[in-house]
Formats: C-alpha cells, sequence, structure tokens
C-alpha cells in the first residue's frame, strides 16, 4: 500500500532504515484502522522494527504524531482528525 507520508519509501524501513522487504504498519490501528487505511496513513517497516512497536509499543507516539501531522498538512482538520481518529496525538 502506498503511503502519504512523503518520506516513507516502500523497501526501506522508516524507522531505521535498512532495506529489503518490509512490512505495512497501519499508523493509527483497531477501531481507527481503517481510517488509516482510507487515507494511506502507513509506513514500511523492517520486520524487528515492526514487532517491536506491537511488542513494546517502541516508537508508536512518534509514529501517530507523525501521522496526525500528516493529516492534518494534507487533509483535515484537528477537529476532523479527533472525529476519524477518537483523539489527538499532539
Amino acid at each position: 500500500m502506498k503511503s502519504v507520508i512523503s518520506d516513507d519509501v516502500e523497501n526501506i524501513c522508516y524507522l531505521c532504515g535498512c532495506y529489503g522487504h518490509m512490512d505495512t504498519h497501519h499508523i493509527f490501528g483497531g477501531p481507527c484502522r481503517s481510517a488509516s487505511d482510507k487515507h494511506k496513513l502507513v509506513v514500511h517497516l523492517c520486520h524487528k522494527c515492526h514487532m517491536e512497536l506491537h511488542d513494546h509499543g517502541t516508537n508508536k507516539q512518534l509514529l501517530h504524531e507523525i501521522g496526525q501531522q500528516v493529516y492534518e498538512d494534507q487533509i483535515g482538520t484537528r477537529e476532523d482528525f479527533i472525529r476519524e481518529f477518537i483523539r489527538s496525538y499532539l
């Protein structure tokens, strides 16, 4: 899936910069996953970084902040974001 995050590249880990096969990570999961899909708020992560994020929450807040900032810059207002993603991360 293509991302709206401008510096995200499909074969480079968004967090550590390694090359190869990447997992697609939805920045906002759970009940907000469909909104992440709709707005292409995803990043490509190597398996190690992806598992660290899901198992330990590593970089979760950072990605939420980046995702919200991109949403507000490209898609809608903060109020729109909160309606779709439940809360503000900024």
